[in-house]
This record gives structure tokens, sequence and C-alpha cells, in this order.
């Protein structure tokens, strides 16, 4: 990453060009891309974003050219390069982690992206477990019914034995492969060169949908910041502001899910209509409510295949709210004020408990991590639940509240630079077990039982989408989870357990 010098000058260049980019950018992306609308308000942020990730990637990324797959785009090499670049931009930061500035942003085409996991390597890596007798974590989304309705439903994948099948199973509905980078080499080292340079833990999955479909998923919001990239085919997406919180109802994070539907009336015009092409990118911020659809690909044209790259910081706990909640148990509140605080919060005061900590490339450039995340833990403390001056009357009371944002914010950089080892061992031994092959096999139902690393990878499923395939979330999984939740459990679990929670998700894995 660039030091402090080296970023102010990059971010001045990027400043003194952006009016002059700004005015060809919007033409240039309409020319390039299928943009159907962009938003007045991401020109700018998306330009700068432009001006300081593309000229990093160099001319062997293949910005605007014919896609063709490359050696670089089945490893990790072009995938670093792309992730280094995004982690030195300040407008990606802004564009992701800062709740004033967050939004969707696009990315042009990468050769290195277009084909680096394709519907034929999807039906390699199937065949290959079938033929060991290995169940993939995949389903079906959505159904055709016989009179031409859709439905969601809650299907697992059938065994899969050749591209012929795959691309019949993909004339009932779209078919989720949730956590893709345990199984498929290609998403294991996207996620090995992501987690390294963002310095969060990160989950692949894979969608594949037949062309000529008009809802391939329904409109929803995840709980998670994606990257989507589009490797084959096409695929339309439509992503919208969030819309406003109901008040007692379903968390904004989990709209359009399980039983929630997204009316259209909760919705404005979307900030992006575009259709991604194979190397094209969409960065989907948590929270902004999003749709797709392939009804704009005729039959004959390939299937669209995209890989979706989730940022693991809410799943991982390792977000402002989970420290926030942590900081008031130590402080003897009760967790059930906790959780009724942060539903009676604004809008401002509720996005900013779900920014992701400033670790990781969101860290100090000075690294002195634990003291700046303690600093800022305060200072949302005091924004959040001690606005009043009241509350904080004498210096003892300070003291309490400085040493109780030390002590959490020591406990998670500890985690979080845990998180970041389970998740890349585990993405290392898929690469491993591959062997210069599409899917590793050979990790789950061996002899004597998954291996100890693959088992840690289990904590990589963090992004599992338990409401569309009803399955059952990984127990590390559930185990970090609970440690994330630990503050505001049931009970005003203290914060020494979250601790205890990850001990006991390496005691599981170990």
């Amino acid at each position: 990453m660039p030091n402090a010098g080296q970023n102010a000058v990059l971010h001045g260049k990027c400043r003194a060009a952006v009016v002059q980019v700004s005015e060809t950018w919007q033409s240039e992306v309409l020319r390039g891309m299928a943009v159907h609308r962009l938003d007045t308000s991401l020109v700018a942020p998306q330009a700068r974003l432009w001006a300081e990730v593309l000229p990093a990637l160099g001319p062997g990324a293949g910005i605007a050219g014919t896609p063709s797959a490359t050696a670089d785009g089945r490893v990790g090499g072009a995938f670093q390069g792309l992730f280094e670049a995004l982690a030195g931009s300040r407008a990606f930061r802004e564009l992701w982690a800062c709740r004033k500035s967050r939004g969707p942003f696009l990315l042009p085409c990468l050769t290195f992206v277009a084909c680096a996991l394709t519907l034929a390597d999807l039906a390699e890596g199937l065949a290959a477990a079938a033929a060991v007798g290995e169940q993939v974590s995949a389903a079906l989304g959505l159904m055709t019914a016989g009179d031409g309705a859709t439905a969601t439903i809650n299907s697992e994948l059938p065994p899969v034995h050749n591209l012929n099948e795959l691309t019949e199973v993909l004339g009932f509905g779209t078919v989720f492969f949730n956590a893709a980078s345990k199984r498929w080499s290609a998403a294991a080292a996207t996620c090995r060169a992501a987690t390294a340079a963002l310095g969060f833990p990160t989950n692949v999955n894979v969608y594949a949908t037949a062309p000529g479909r008009c809802i391939s998923t329904a409109t929803h919001a995840d709980h998670h910041d994606v990257l989507v990239m589009q490797t084959q085919g096409q695929k339309r997406w439509r992503v919208f502001s969030p819309p406003p919180r109901k008040r007692g109802g379903v968390h904004p994070c989990h709209r359009g899910k399980r039983e929630d539907v997204v009316d259209a009336s909760e919705l404005g015009a979307p900030l992006v209509d575009v259709t991604l092409r194979p190397g094209e990118c969409l960065f989907v911020p948590a929270g902004f409510v999003h749709s797709t659809s392939t009804a704009s690909s005729s039959s004959h044209e390939e299937a669209s295949v995209h890989m979706t790259l989730g940022i693991s910081a809410a799943d991982c706990g390792l977000t402002y709210g989970t420290l926030r909640g942590q900081v008031l148990v130590e402080l003897g509140f009760e967790a059930e004020e906790v959780l009724a605080s942060e539903a009676s919060l604004d809008d401002d005061r509720f996005w900013a408990l779900l920014e992701p900590l400033r670790l990781g490339c969101l860290a100090a450039e000075d690294g002195a991590s634990t003291a700046a995340l303690a600093d800022s833990l305060v200072a949302l403390l005091r924004e959040v639940d001690f606005a009043d001056p009241g509350l904080l009357s004498d210096e003892a009371a300070e003291a309490d509240l400085r040493d109780a944002c030390d002590r959490v914010a020591e406990r998670w950089v500890r985690i979080q630079s845990d998180l970041v080892e389970i998740y890349d061992a585990a993405y290392a031994e898929v690469a491993s077990a591959s062997s210069g092959r599409v899917a590793a096999t050979g990790l789950e139902g061996a002899p004597g039982g998954a291996s100890p690393l693959f088992r840690r990878g289990d904590l990589e499923a963090g992004p599992v989408e338990e409401e569309r395939i009803g399955g059952r979330r990984p127990a590390a999984a559930a185990a970090a989870a609970a440690a994330a939740a630990a503050a505001t459990s049931a009970g005003g679990v203290a914060g020494a357990s979250v601790a205890e929670a990850v001990r006991d998700v390496r005691s599981f894995c170990a």
C-alpha cells in the first residue's frame, strides 16, 4: 500500500484531474458499458475511483479490451493487483466504508475477470464432486411453474455429471453456488487476494442463470458489501438506495428475504441500471436494494455467470455496532436496552453502526490500529449514546468509557487478525487440493473426516444466504456470529465472552 506521502501526492493528482475526468467519464462509460441509468451523484466519486484504480492495474489488465482468458485470470495474481489498487484508493474506501458517501460503483471490462470462472468450470467441479460422492453447497433459487408463474423454492442441487446436465438444470431457475470459494480454485484465489489486500475476511458465491429470465433474483438487500464480477454472459442489475426503515420491522439489510417483500413504491429511481458483460464489475454496499434479470438476453446467448465477492465485515462482527454493544455491556447496560436503542436510532446513526471497523486497509496509515480504533469507538459512542453532556458528567465516567473502548478495541484487533489468518489458511488448502484442476475434492468426506484447515474453512462461509437455500449454518460460522453478537445476545453476555467464543471456534477447528 502506498505510504502517507505517496497517497497525498496520488490524491492531489486525482483531485486535479477529477474535473477533466468527470467531463468525459460519463460519456466514456455510456459508450463502453451498457449503462441504462447512472445517478448524477455517482459520477464524480466514480470518476475519482477510476482515476485512482485503473492506472494501477496497468495495460496487462486489458481494460476495455476484448475479453480473453489468461493464466493470470485463473489464479490470484491479476486479482491481487485489482484488490491492492482498490485498497489504496481513497474513493473506494469512501464508497465502501463511509456512511455519508457509501454507494455503488462500476468497473470496466477487465480481461482477467472475463472467463475467470465459466459454466463449463462449474460443471467440471460438480462432476468431480459427484464422481467421489461429495455434496456441493448449491441450490436452485427460482423455479418456473407450469402456469408460467415464478416461486421461490429451497431445493438442493441434484448431482450434476456434465455441462449438458447443468444447462438443463438452469432451465428451472438460477443456481446459487454458496461458498464456491471452498470448492473452485479461481474463487479461492480471488478470496485470498481480496482478504490479503483489504484485511477483512471474504467469501465468493457464484450465480448461474439461463438467458431470457425476467427475474433472476427477487428484489432484496444483503448484510454484506459485495463486488459482482461478471465472468460469462450478461445480466442486468438495478441498484437502489436503502428504502426507509420500518420501525420494528425487518432489518434494512434483510429486506426482500424470507417473507419480506420490497414493494416498488418503497424505491425511487435506480442509482445504477446496467447490463454487466464479461469482465465488468459492480460494487453494491450492504443494505442497498437490488434486482437482477437476464430477460434482455436471447435464448441463443450464453448463460450468465458471475462471482459475488462478499466482504464479510458484518458477518464476522467487524463493525462498529458490534463493538458499541460490547462497550455498553461492559459499562453495565442490559442487552435488551442495547437492542432497543439501536431500533430507535435515526437513519444516520443507525448506518454508522454498520460501518466496517477501521482495520485492514481502512486502518490509520501510521499503523496505530488499536489506539485509532478505540478513538473512533469513543467518538461513535459520544455521538450515538452520550450526546447529552450530562450522561458523562464526571471524570470517572469519562475514564470508564475510555477504558472500556480500549479493552474492546484491543480484543477485536486480535480477532480480526485471527479471522484473516484462518480464512487465508482455508483458501490456501483449497488451492493446494485443486492441483491444477478447476475445483478441489477430497477436503470434505475424506477418510477420517475433513482436514483441520478445511474445517476452519467453515468459518469463511459467512455470507451464506440461509434464507435462500434453507440449509444449516456452518458450525464455525455460527460460533463466529455468536462472538459478534455477544454484547447483545439474550441474557447480556459480557464482553469477555467474545474472546471465549473465538477460542471455541479455534477449538472446533483444531
